[in-house]
């Protein structure tokens, strides 16, 4: 978290050099800094998304392929983004941009329901600070037992900030229960039954989707443990989607964490009006795919080769490109 003083110091910064066109050598010397620190606080603010960079061209909008994910699939929007050169900002890019999408369609008074992930957590760098507003954000998650930055509590509670919202509602739960007396216990409880009501009832919701690769952040953040992980391969499942195991064919698979996850019912969350998917890399194929065929998802955000994995890959063959 920044310190006021460091702030007020990166905004007069930025806005000498993106608004009154200063140089960073006239910046380094109105503020009594060396260029080269100038030159590091620009980029600091670019990395924490105080400023943002929005390219307007149509080479970057991958419209083809777009175009072949509405048609294939009946979304109502897909948004493909190019492949970073580096993987490590694959997050960044594919998360600004649904962060963005949210910020121009969620309509003050509106819900926003909100997954987990790293991507979600990029998200909040294209999200646009709000003045308050009778905005509510529902966490369609459980919680996980470490605090992270992607964890679902923290998400939503970093959402909530961002947008000034009069609302936060939290699942006081773990993310998945030890057995299926355990979830039918909690689930009937009074304060559960109304949570799981509004998240049902949102007008929005922006999730993402876990894959069931080595580098899947169910098993690294502690969601699964390494024996769920490998049944969850036997069982046929290529990741998950509002919680629940799919799959290569988008359905929910036969297995005990489907019985266990502390969140509402899927027939249920398919109903949400616009379903916003923020997913991206090779990995995230199998997942992807079976998310577009049951239409889980009405926006879809990605990247360009994922995209193109998507569309052509044929039935079976999702898996090997992970």
């Amino acid at each position: 978290m920044l310190q006021s003083k460091e702030k007020q110091l990166l905004t007069r910064i930025a806005w000498a050099y993106h608004n009154e066109n200063m140089t960073q050598a006239d910046i380094a010397a109105k503020f009594g800094l060396t260029r080269a620190k100038v030159n590091k606080l620009l980029q600091d603010c670019l990395d924490i998304g105080m400023v943002q960079i929005i390219i307007n061209s149509d080479e970057a909008s991958c419209a083809e392929v777009e175009c072949q994910l509405e048609r294939r699939y009946g979304l109502c929007k897909a948004i493909v983004v190019p492949t970073p050169v580096k993987e490590k900002h694959l997050y960044t890019a594919v998360g600004a941009t649904a962060g963005d999408y949210i910020s121009q369609h969620l309509r003050n008074g509106q819900s926003l329901g909100l997954g987990w992930g790293k991507t979600l957590r990029a998200s909040l760098d294209g999200i646009r600070q709000r003045s308050p507003e009778e905005t509510a954000i529902v966490s369609l998650f459980g919680g996980l037992p470490r605090s992270g930055t992607t964890n679902p509590y923290d998400v939503a509670a970093m959402f909530a900030r961002k947008l000034n919202v009069a609302q936060c509602h939290y699942v006081a739960a773990p993310m998945y229960v030890t057995s299926e007396d355990v979830r039918k216990a909690l689930m009937s409880q009074p304060m559960f039954e109304k949570i799981f009501r509004r998240a049902v009832e949102v007008d929005m919701a922006l999730i993402g989707a876990g894959d069931l690769s080595t580098r899947s952040t169910n098993v690294v953040l502690g969601a699964l443990t390494s024996d769920e992980w490998h049944s969850l391969l036997e069982a046929g499942a290529v990741g998950e989607v509002f919680g629940y195991f799919l799959d290569s064919e988008g359905k929910p698979i036969d297995h005990p964490l489907n019985n266990r996850f502390i969140g509402a019912e899927l027939d249920q969350l398919k109903t949400i009006p616009i379903k916003v998917i923020a997913s991206g890399g090779l990995q995230k194929v199998p997942i992807l795919r079976a998310i577009l065929k049951e239409h889980y998802a009405d926006i879809l955000v990605t990247d360009e080769i994922t995209a193109h994995a998507i569309c052509d890959a044929q039935d079976g063959e999702g898996a090997s490109l992970a």
